[in-house]
């Protein structure tokens, strides 16, 4: 599968780390993502391709910011995340992705919410406790987003496929 991602400024991604290395559990083997921004995600599609459909609209797109200030969590996947307070620049540059990218085989969600993972695979009984942490350790964060990647995941393992930095 290849997932289609926006990647977040140094300073946001480096919050972002220190949040997650906070979250993460002692005995976890598994490894924390990227800062990112999660896209649009393709079944079986040559990276090189999406790149070339895609590279066009990176070139000729600003640097969108965004702003989250409030936490989420997901039972599906027992995750935390960042909810992205929704705004036009992002929603524009996910509708020119999605529509560049419509020949590829791609498995869209209905209504697009941008947000940024934190930590997954949590057990039931930490739940709480991680959720009460995050709330006293998150302040609001402002940042850009610095550059369009395509990463291909195949079960744990995420390998990167190509970069595209947007103009700042």
């Amino acid at each position: 599968m290849q997932l289609l991602v926006l990647r977040l400024d140094y300073r946001s991604s480096t919050t972002i780390e220190s949040l997650q290395r906070q979250l993460r559990q002692p005995n976890s083997k598994l490894a924390l993502q990227l800062p990112h921004i999660p896209l649009l995600s393709y079944e079986n599609t040559a990276p090189l391709q999406l790149k070339t459909a895609l590279e066009p609209i990176a070139t000729q797109t600003a640097a969108p910011s965004f702003h989250t200030s409030d936490i989420g969590f997901s039972k599906e996947g027992a995750q935390f995340y960042l909810q992205i307070h929704p705004n036009e620049e992002l929603d524009q540059l996910y509708s020119s992705l999605e529509l560049a990218g419509h020949g590829f085989s791609n498995r869209a969600d209905a209504q697009w919410q941008p947000y940024i993972p934190l930590i997954g695979d949590i057990p039931a009984p930490f739940w709480g406790p991680l959720f009460a942490r995050l709330a006293l350790e998150f302040n609001p964060l402002d940042g850009t987003v610095a550059a369009l990647e395509c990463w291909s995941v195949i079960g744990k393992r995420t390998t990167i496929e190509w970069s595209l930095f947007l103009d700042s």
